[in-house]
């Protein structure tokens, strides 16, 4: 007998689950991002392939750089199959499970910035398919915020006495928490299938989200104003004593039938999420978020020697660092159910050498999610709406020096969408 033998198989046991830690996906997809940044979708989706079969990298974050890639390539019904894969994913992973949090297994789960752009990427990719119906349906899906209630339960308190840049006021609420952008689509997606009256209070509460922002904030929507005041008076909403209220001396925007006419919207995605990042605090390095270089340019759209400026709707970019670290923890990690928590005391009373590793594990697995982030989205949506002669028109989208050149058919009585990814 060697009774040393089992001491030395914990040892390696316990070296295991100290060393088995899920790989960085940020790092290991550097590359990928890279030949993303230069327009080479088709490459950088075939290094996504090769770097997650070579790494095992985290299922749900490949599958969300699927789908964000092939929308900005546009690829718009591959994106949409795998956006939709991706949300799967999203939902099962909310289940918080005691192996999983006890042993530093837990996986990296979307937070609810980036559900929304999710469902915001896809509801778009629906519209340039021409189905506005689903567009509808899964743009209503940015503001389903019960997809978060519970972890808003645990952290609302501390999130809102963290807010960087601004103090937390009630009537920023709704800019934090719902997205405009999301709120923009479906009302557009209504518009194109006929809806009326759910496109106007769906472009109602865009705008009112807008209002909402902090100073300071990109958040606009001012050609809307036009439309919705006329929509208001010509569907003889409630809303329209406010509208007339709020928005003295705007002129009201012609609507009905207008056969010489069609209205084109133009959806730009600029710029480039920011990454999270440790930054230093006193005595100690805390994870926080990092803005990334992109030009921080405003898009304009030039047609026959015209040109209209756009205006930023959603900046994930604005949201995510006013969010700050206290937004990567919250994002990143679940409340630990009372199991959780029974088994870790106990685990400390009983084995603390035991307890000891899975403590150590399961810090090094909260940092490596805390890395973690879907970075094929864009900082911003901004977007412009133009009134148009019917037929085919040439439309040149600039952003900084990126220059993109559209061949687009305006017709009557309902408007066109085009979505233009730029970095």
């Amino acid at each position: 007998m060697h009774p040393h033998v089992p001491s030395v198989r914990l040892g390696l046991s316990l070296f295991a689950l100290l060393t088995a830690c899920t790989p960085s996906y940020v790092l290991h997809t550097a590359q990928v991002r890279t030949l993303a940044e230069a327009g080479q979708y088709t490459e950088a989706l075939k290094e996504l392939d090769a770097e997650a079969s070579r790494a095992s990298l985290d299922a749900l974050l490949v599958s969300a750089d699927q789908g964000g890639l092939l929308h900005r390539a546009g690829a718009w019904e591959a994106s949409s199959r795998a956006l939709n894969e991706t949300a799967a994913l999203a939902d099962a992973r909310e289940t918080v499970r005691l192996s999983e949090e006890l042993f530093g297994s837990a996986p990296w789960r979307m937070g609810t910035l980036e559900r929304q752009a999710l469902h915001t990427l896809n509801a778009l990719n629906y519209l340039q398919l021409g189905r506005p119906e689903e567009a509808a349906v899964e743009a209503r899906l940015t503001n389903a915020l019960h997809l978060r209630q519970h972890l808003e339960k645990v952290h609302r308190a501390r999130f809102e006495q963290h807010l960087m840049l601004v103090p937390f006021d009630e009537d920023f609420r709704a800019y934090l928490e719902r997205s405009a952008i999301g709120l923009y689509v479906s009302g557009l997606a209504h518009e194109l299938a006929g809806n009326e009256e759910s496109a106007f209070l769906d472009y109602l509460e865009a705008w009112r989200v807008t209002r909402r922002a902090p100073p300071g904030a990109p958040s606009h929507l001012k050609h809307l104003e036009p439309k919705l005041l006329a929509e208001s008076r010509r569907l003889e909403r409630v809303e329209r004593a406010e509208l007339e209220r709020l928005l003295p001396g705007v002129g009201e925007q012609e609507t009905g039938a207008q056969d010489s006419h069609g209205e084109l919207v133009v959806i730009v995605e600029a710029g480039r999420i920011p990454q999270r990042c440790v930054l230093p605090n006193s005595m100690e390095s805390v994870w926080s978020v990092c803005a990334r270089d992109w030009s921080h340019a405003r898009a304009a759209v030039e047609v026959g020697g015209h040109a209209w400026p756009f205006e930023t709707v959603t900046s994930l970019e604005n949201l995510l660092l006013r969010r700050g670290g206290l937004g990567v923890l919250s994002d990143t990690e679940r409340a630990g159910s009372i199991a959780v928590n029974t088994g870790l005391v106990a685990s400390y009373i009983l084995l603390p050498p035991v307890a000891g590793v899975l403590l150590s594990r399961r810090v090094i697995e909260v940092g490596t999610r805390m890395e973690q982030g879907w970075l094929s989205l864009p900082a911003e949506f901004q977007v412009a709406r133009l009134s148009l002669p019917t037929g085919r028109h040439s439309v040149r989208i600039q952003l900084g020096s990126n220059e993109q050149v559209r061949e687009v058919d305006v017709v009557s009585r309902r408007p066109q969408v085009l979505v233009v990814p730029m970095n």
